[in-house]
């Protein structure tokens, strides 16, 4: 008596076994989380040619909200106060289609002068913008400037699949 699996068709068992592997190697899903800057390479505000301020940290997603760590310092200590900015933004249905909105909040970390790096958490829910299909998280660092514009850094952003 012949085994019972003798009767397959080993094609068809070839083709079984291919589109198991492709699926299996399918390419991950996006990032959920992205990096930017690091502690020795930092994001840096500049004025006439000196950094004034540094940060570095993480956006992400997670439970229903974009959010961002940022650690940020003063290069030199004592001077005018340093602070981080982060801003949301969603790309959202319109009359003319999907667009990039600005109606996120923004918010911005407490001064500081001490020269240690410091902790900043903000997080934004997007549940409030559920008809999204996306969502940015922007990170900048700024000096704090009483008597001119407060010296900022450029202001990279990280987009995330909603």
């Amino acid at each position: 008596m012949k085994h019972p699996l003798a009767r397959l068709d080993r094609p068809l068992i070839a083709a079984g076994l291919l589109s198991a592997l492709v699926v299996s190697s399918a390419p991950a899903a996006h990032a959920a989380s992205y990096d930017w800057h690091s502690r020795s390479k930092p994001l840096k505000a500049w004025e006439d040619d000196v950094a004034q301020a540094l940060a570095y940290g993480t956006s992400y997603t997670k439970d229903g909200f974009l959010k961002n760590h940022t650690y940020y310092r003063d290069p030199r200590s004592g001077g005018d106060k340093v602070y981080t900015e982060t801003g949301y933004t969603y790309r959202e249905p319109g009359q003319g289609g999907e667009s990039w909105s600005g109606h996120g909040s923004s918010d911005q970390s407490p001064r500081n002068s001490s020269g240690d790096w410091v902790d900043q958490y903000d997080k934004d829910d997007y549940s409030e913008h559920n008809d999204a299909s996306q969502g940015r998280v922007h990170s900048k660092v700024c000096e704090d400037q009483a008597w001119s514009p407060d010296a900022c850094s450029r202001r990279p952003y990280f987009t995330f699949a909603l």
